[in-house]
């Protein structure tokens, strides 16, 4: 049996970076409080051994992509430390016309191997700049990967792969399991690939297609389900690009009935690229759907800075069963 060990999600995220640092010299890190705070939610503990592969910057997003950036394009593998889904924004400039746009318009045909790191996730009432999920935004900048595990074996085997991989990559974190129960996680490196989905869990009346922290909510709403005789297939996408329509298709294909929920404002979300995306990659199943596809997400407004309010925004795990419920 292979060893294992005890880590929650942001550990899981410190360990794979610190096994990545070790594996390969070129690996480098920076951005905000990383070192001064060991970062500003735990990211980064106990990573002196690396020396000034590890470094504080000022908080200006802009620069902190940029040098990244132009350190991928001579031979280091970045990591840079946004903070937050919502500073992403700050630097959406470079990021949709520089990192991504970078081979289409000037011809460049090298390596990008750049981790852009951010978190996203409500707790806490801390309004829109900390909390906000910006995932839709970002799907949109061509050359870009975008990657959300749900839990700590893929926070970990994501970020992994995230940093061995030579394009671009947006890796962002859930806030609020950062802190959440450990479990059993092997010892070593591993890699969770990049496009790959998960079926958390068998079904046969309708496929509930989540990421990050709406995983843990649809599988709260599989079980409250299933003691009324619906069978609910989940399916955890991991990451949104490369998107996995395949194993969605399949899913569909048994149970007739698709509902896609994120925490993410309704409007404009990854669910309507996902309908999309299924509808023109299999027709034939999209023609003998049992109901309409189904979408669940966040109010169209800025998150408050209410941790009360914020709460009755966001989809929870009783809207996905009345969705259900309704579809059926």
């Amino acid at each position: 049996m292979a060893e294992t060990q005890k880590l929650n999600y942001v550990s899981a995220i410190g360990a794979a970076i610190r096994e990545e640092m070790r594996r390969d010299e070129r690996v480098a890190m920076w951005g905000e409080d990383l070192v001064s705070m060991q970062g500003a939610f735990g990211e980064t503990p106990g990573m002196s051994e690396f020396g000034d592969r590890i470094k504080d910057t000022p908080i200006v997003e802009q620069a902190i992509l940029a040098s990244g950036m132009g350190a991928a394009l001579t031979g280091t593998r970045p990591i840079v430390w946004l903070m937050t889904a919502g500073f992403l924004t700050i630097a959406f400039e470079g990021i949709f016309m520089e990192v991504g746009g970078l081979r289409q318009e000037f011809g460049y045909t090298g390596p990008m191997p750049l981790v852009i790191y951010c978190r996203s996730g409500v707790g806490g009432g801390f309004g829109a700049h900390h909390c906000a999920s910006t995932e839709a935004l970002f799907m949109h900048c061509p050359g870009v990967k975008v990657v959300m595990p749900s839990n700590p074996y893929d926070a970990k085997g994501l970020m992994a792969a995230a940093i061995r991989d030579d394009d671009p990559v947006i890796y962002i974190g859930y806030g609020g399991m950062y802190f959440g129960p450990k479990v059993d996680i092997p010892v070593g490196e591993y890699i969770v690939p990049i496009g790959k989905a998960a079926v958390t869990k068998e079904g046969s009346d309708v496929t509930l297609v989540v990421w990050s922290g709406m995983v843990p909510k649809a599988l709260a709403a599989a079980e409250e389900l299933s003691k009324e005789g619906i069978s609910a297939e989940v399916i955890d996408l991991r990451s949104l690009v490369p998107l996995d329509i395949q194993t969605v298709i399949s899913s569909v294909k048994k149970t007739g009935r698709l509902l896609i929920a994120h925490e993410a404002m309704k409007r404009g979300g990854a669910a309507g690229e996902i309908a999309l995306r299924f509808n023109e990659t299999a027709p034939d199943v999209a023609k003998a759907l049992k109901t309409p596809i189904a979408r669940i997400g966040a109010k169209n407004v800025a998150l408050p800075r209410s941790q009360e309010i914020e709460l009755q925004m966001l989809p929870k795990a009783e809207d996905i069963v009345k969705k259900v419920k309704e579809m059926m």
